[in-house]
């Protein structure tokens, strides 16, 4: 598609304002990049990228952008792990940043937020009206909000605890593909019964719809209590974690662990002794201080049944910082020294075990690269396994990366369908459409291509991630 830039650029701005509306060079690269291995290709770079203030403005870009077919690319900001974030063909990028503002209704029982507020911020905001954020992502400090429920993802256990972020959403204002701007749900803090629109839009990734402003229920803040363990082998903590489930035993908010080696990798950047194997850790919480000391406690009982090395519990909070800190220590160890590249296994409970033998074999024996290490660290009280082939060097071709990159993902997606599982945290589309077509009988998918050219009769917006483009 032939654009002039020079003009693209003046009609942009006549919506949102010259100095929202970036066309050098520079810029479009730092919006087109991602967390994915391979290199930037021409087709990734952005025309333009734009930031508008609002529901109209963001309107008027829909609008606009259909009236000459150009495609538009929603970004948040950019933390995605599965290639959702970066642009699959030329295109006009609508960042939400300029979107954050929050405003608190404790007497109404809701809050309401822009979809460019960072977690981190907003968690605070929401902390000082004695309420929960239900969601916690690595990346909150730039993760933003409009890009979590886009997702739909929760990050750690809270899934088993607490729920997905979307199960607390009373409704949004979004703007269509086409651009027309629509309310949904309710400002009760009952949801809906029956059919509710807001549902078509927790978890659709930009595909139907551009965020504008999301309302979500306030929960009250809870206690937490922290414990630390450690085991000789990995195994051992999926061992802990199917007899978690198959006791019944109500799962922490967050139950990480780092594998023996990505356990000694992160204790000690962080200046930790170095452990003896493979560490689990977990956040306990309840909504009153004595029941969250009773539920830890009764957890610690569980865990020594497991015969662990050690476990406790941390009540020195700097201590906890530290052991906490250590699992993004493992993950910017690997991304400093070399390559990675991740898988996202969500195996039913009881076939935990095997999952996890299963994705360390397909990673020490890929037919793509050889010499590559296992590493594995992650959410697994959701349970997820997040299993990892770090290539020592980022000296290798485009397409062996790329090469690699897919065969990591079909292997993992091929075990997600054969141990009943799913993405859990990571979105479905971009790099699941092979999950989507596999998991499910092809009217699934058919379906969702259907719904999507109904609402976006142009393909305007973020196109190539339903059709898996890389």
């Amino acid at each position: 598609m032939d654009v002039d830039i020079k003009k693209l650029a003046k009609d942009l701005s006549r919506i949102v304002g010259k100095e929202h509306v970036f066309t050098d060079k520079p810029t479009s690269v730092v919006y087109a990049k991602d967390t994915m291995p391979w290199d930037l290709e021409e087709q990734n770079i952005p025309y333009a990228v734009v930031r508008p203030a609002n529901g109209q403005e963001v309107s008027g870009i829909l609008r606009y952008a259909n009236e000459r077919l150009i495609p538009v690319h929603t970004h948040g900001s950019g933390t995605s792990l599965v290639g959702l974030a970066r642009p699959k063909t030329n295109c006009i990028v609508l960042d939400t940043a300029r979107m954050k503002d929050t405003r608190v209704y404790p007497e109404r029982g809701y809050f309401e937020a822009g979809p460019g507020v960072h977690l981190a911020q907003l968690r605070k905001e929401l902390e000082q009206h004695n309420a929960l954020l239900p969601v916690f992502p690595g990346s909150e400090l730039v993760a933003t909000f409009g890009g979590t429920i886009a997702v739909n993802t929760s990050a750690h256990g809270v899934d088993a605890a607490l729920g997905k972020p979307g199960d607390f959403i009373l409704g949004f204002e979004l703007v269509l593909p086409t651009g027309e701007i629509i309310s949904t749900g309710t400002e009760s803090t009952r949801r809906p019964a029956g059919i509710d629109p807001t549902k078509f839009f927790i978890g659709s990734e930009g595909l139907l719809g551009v965020l504008t402003l999301l309302r979500m229920r306030l929960i009250p803040l809870p206690h937490f209590q922290h414990i630390v363990a450690s085991y000789r082998t990995t195994e051992d903590i999926l061992d802990t974690v199917m007899e978690m489930y198959r006791q019944r035993i109500f799962p922490p908010l967050f139950f990480e662990y780092l594998d023996e080696k990505a356990a000694k990798i992160g204790y000690e950047a962080v200046g930790l002794d170095e452990p003896e194997g493979a560490v689990a850790m977990m956040r306990i919480h309840s909504w009153s201080k004595v029941g969250c000391e009773d539920r830890a406690n009764n957890f610690l009982e569980f865990l020594k049944r497991g015969n662990p090395i050690e476990a406790r519990i941390v009540d020195d909070p700097e201590e906890w910082k530290m052991v906490w800190g250590s699992r993004a220590e493992a993950g910017n160890y690997m991304y400093r020294l070399g390559m990675t590249f991740g898988s996202e296994i969500t195996p039913r409970v009881d076939k935990l075990r095997e999952a996890f033998r299963d994705a360390k074999d397909f990673i020490l024996n890929l037919d793509s690269y050889q010499g590559n290490e296992f590493i594995s660290f992650g959410h697994i009280g959701a349970p997820t396994i997040h299993a990892y082939a770090f290539v020592r060097t980022k000296d290798i071709p485009n397409e062996l990366k790329k090469a690699i990159a897919l065969e990591m993902r079909e292997k993992s997606e091929e075990l997600n369908i054969k141990y009943g599982g799913c993405g859990g945290e990571w979105g479905l589309t971009a790099q699941r459409v092979s999950f989507l077509k596999g998991k499910y009988e092809k009217e699934v998918y058919e379906s969702l291509v259907k719904l999507k050219k109904a609402l976006d009769p142009n393909d305007i917006l973020n196109r190539g991630n339903l059709q898996g483009w890389m």
